[in-house]
């Protein structure tokens, strides 16, 4: 009977884990829906844990940007001897989506609530036709010999 063994001490292994990228948790990402309807767009973007004051927005050039971070609830400076293993994601977190041309980055109506952020950004309406009256030289000639009067 042959047995196998193992080329590495399993703490060797661990050991090896930890000092490179495999087994790393990436960073926090929130995932987005965004709707685009005739009025407006709409998104909805998971972001657990945060608040208002964590929160960043900012529309510019059709183009909207949520910042954030998420912090760890729990100390890590002196608990990581006894972590095993973290699969929730935490950090700082940039997510960008492009939007429809034309967007009003003033007119953004943003909501949080049990960790969904909502906004709300209105499309805004299209021109309408604006008609001019043109005054011709005998109207300012009344215009004139009225003010005299």
């Amino acid at each position: 009977m042959t047995m196998l063994t193992e080329p590495y001490a399993p703490w060797l292994r661990e050991l090896n884990r930890i000092f490179t990228s495999e087994g790393a948790v990436a960073g926090f990402m929130p995932p987005a829906d965004v709707f685009v309807v005739d009025d407006g767009v709409t998104v909805h973007m998971d972001v657990p844990g945060l608040n208002a004051e964590s929160l960043e927005i900012e529309l510019e050039n059709d183009v909207l940007t949520v910042r954030g971070e998420r912090r760890p609830p729990y100390a890590t400076e002196d608990g990581e001897r006894g972590v095993r293993r973290i699969e929730r994601r935490f950090g700082k977190f940039e997510r960008s989506l492009r939007v429809p041309h034309g967007l009003d980055p003033d007119a953004i109506d943003a909501s949080l609530a049990d960790g969904v952020l909502t906004l709300r950004i209105p499309k805004p309406a299209a021109p309408e036709p604006h008609r001019v009256q043109i005054k011709t030289g005998s109207s300012r000639q009344q215009e004139l010999e009225g003010s005299k009067a």
